[in-house]
């Protein structure tokens, strides 16, 4: 899964003329009609990460999707014909990466991307989510990739409307983030001192409340602005992250409305 290294990096100036000029579908058979199981990795790997920047391409979420589902299904696959478990593994990886950055890329919190979601998007959301749940239980993955995990789930059960569902997939997350702050002995509760993993997890848990029709729950959301706010000020390590977390949770409040 390593950017910088794809050995068919040369082919890039093909396939986006092809993507330019015949559509993403037929972009993804092309790539199919390879014999090499490695050579489609890489292409479905190169293709799914330059659409999905969209850097200089015309594209929609669509095809986002369409380009990174192929490429989840290729390695996926190839996983599941592995006999070797370290090769199986490292397939079972790859489609754990792009499925989890699929389920980012189509939240409805980045107040960079303005374009409209769909129900379909966010229900590809939640099967991006779930796939990653399942392969990072295979896998024995630690406490943060969960917290991931769990955070891509609620986000989408949000953009559906979901918001008991979105409680408890946060309530998960931030059951992870707990868990890895212990392990790196940091605070587990809201705070300038905690990690952002818990800080967003709580905000995140305390905005789906607010949204369930808990009037409490706003002001301990306001408490986790409040926490990130702090992290600025003081600047140093922290401060980018701090950034994020607010523009995240004041992007989902404009954007995702109550029942």
């Amino acid at each position: 899964m390593n950017q910088t290294t794809n050995p068919f990096e040369e082919r890039w100036p093909e396939l986006e003329e092809l993507y330019s000029q015949r559509g993403i579908q037929q972009l993804i058979a092309h790539i199919h009609q390879s014999d090499d199981t490695l050579e489609r990795r890489a292409l479905f790997l190169m293709a799914s990460q330059r659409i999905s920047r969209g850097q200089g391409l015309s594209r929609n979420l669509d095809d986002v999707i369409g380009i990174c589902r192929a490429a989840i299904e290729e390695f996926s696959s190839q996983a599941a014909a592995e006999t070797d478990p370290e090769e199986r593994d490292r397939r079972l990886e790859g489609a754990n990466i792009l499925s989890y950055n699929l389920a980012a890329d189509l939240a409805p919190c980045w107040p960079e991307d303005t374009e409209p979601r769909s129900a379909e998007h966010f229900e590809e959301g939640i099967r991006c989510a779930e796939d990653c749940l399942e392969w990072r239980n295979l896998l024995n993955k630690g406490a943060l990739p969960f917290h991931m995990a769990w955070w891509a789930l609620g986000a989408h059960r949000c953009g559906l409307g979901d918001w008991e569902g979105a409680c408890e997939a946060f309530e998960k997350s931030l059951e992870a983030a707990q868990i890895d702050a212990q392990q790196n002995s940091t605070p587990t509760d809201v705070g300038p001192e905690s990690s952002f993993l818990i800080n967003v997890a709580s905000g995140w848990l305390e905005f789906a409340r607010w949204r369930c029709g808990d009037e409490s729950s706003y002001d301990r959301f306001l408490e986790v602005i409040e926490a990130f706010k702090s992290r600025i000020e003081r600047g140093g390590g922290g401060k980018d992250d701090a950034i994020i977390g607010i523009e995240q949770l004041e992007t989902a409040a404009l954007r995702m409305s109550g029942s």
